[in-house]
């Protein structure tokens, strides 16, 4: 009682503060996506008529919802289905939460009213880990690059269907929307076709292609803007990519996951360097970046939510990517797993 009571009179001192030193519509007071996230794993009910959701998969209508957090507070809500590939093969596809703004200007959150929610692709339990995985690689990159990232954060969510007398329990990765990361980075999204390297900053576009290299993954592009948001700072001319969508990664190694064709690799525990363009002397400055932080990586392979069998395989898959770095010579384009 003493904890719920202590967690409740927190949440309304910070909402009063964040009033008094910015008035109730700044876009610096609290999102809601950043009080549902205060603590790793924190625990949500999300009740609704599964049976709509899944009738509407492919027209992604919205359907009205609940969302209840650890200590008791409500709010009504829309959500649909979202996305291209899991929206198709998953049993419960990742939605889209839509919170009404009226309700959150009553309890004096921003305007930011969207979050993406990402679930298991299948029912079942190892399915679990492929979400704590992919939660790994999000939280990777953000300790890499804080100020331009997308932020995830692992919630245990409780899915009750309407119909249902009990939930089904599972992890889940709770994403921030593209209109949250603009406004956090104080940048504007940049919609556009066929971006040049030469239009991109060359250190910040040298990260996101090694991080990618780093966890295996080549299902992304940034002509076509795949899995990649193009940021526009106010005092620069140059993009800024934020990459997301990390479940075809080797470092996930989704079952449904392969790499691209163009890659030439046959599997996603092997390496492809995406890197057509990009300053070879921005690519070995983040290579340092990774280097320096090696021991931070590899905490993150340890999280308390990874299975002891994804923590090795995972573990496994960074030996073979700072082997090959490590040495002062140029990132192999390719690089093949071998578990030792």
């Amino acid at each position: 009682m003493r904890t719920r009571f202590n967690k409740t009179a927190f949440f309304l001192c910070c909402i009063f503060f964040n009033s008094l030193a910015f008035g109730q519509d700044s876009i610096v007071a609290r999102s809601v996506f950043d009080y549902l996230t205060q603590e790793e794993g924190a625990k949500i009910l999300l009740e609704l008529d599964l049976d709509s959701l899944m009738d509407n998969r492919k027209n992604a209508q919205y359907i009205p919802a609940t969302l209840t957090d650890e200590l008791g507070k409500s709010f009504k809500l829309e959500i649909r289905t979202r996305g291209k590939f899991r929206r198709k093969r998953c049993e419960i596809p990742p939605i889209k939460l839509k919170f009404h703004k009226d309700s959150l200007q009553e309890d004096q959150f921003n305007a930011m009213n969207e979050i993406k929610l990402v679930l298991p692709c299948a029912d079942r339990p190892e399915n679990d880990q492929l979400i704590v995985r992919e939660y790994v690689a999000y939280r990777m990159y953000e300790g890499l690059n804080p100020d331009f990232s997308t932020r995830a954060r692992l919630i245990r969510l409780h899915l009750k269907d309407h119909k249902k007398k009990r939930p089904k329990k599972m992890f889940g990765l709770l994403v921030e929307h593209e209109e949250q990361v603009s406004a956090r980075t104080n940048c504007s999204i940049v919609q556009e076709w066929g971006v040049t390297p030469d239009k991109l900053n060359a250190d910040h576009t040298a990260l996101m292609v090694l991080h990618q290299y780093f966890i295996g993954n080549t299902d992304w592009e940034i002509l076509s803007c795949r899995n990649i948001m193009l940021l526009q700072p106010p005092d620069s001319a140059k993009l800024i990519p934020v990459p997301y969508d990390f479940d075809f990664s080797g470092l996930v190694s989704a079952p449904y996951a392969s790499p691209s064709a163009e890659s030439g690799v046959l599997t996603v525990r092997d390496r492809y360097l995406m890197a057509n363009g990009i300053d070879e002397q921005a690519i070995r400055n983040a290579r340092d970046k990774f280097l320096a932080a090696k021991k931070s990586l590899y905490a993150w392979c340890k999280n308390s939510n990874l299975s002891s069998e994804s923590s090795e395989l995972m573990t496994a898959f960074l030996d073979i990517f700072f082997k090959a770095v490590e040495a002062d010579e140029p990132v192999p384009v390719k690089l093949n797993f071998t578990k030792e």
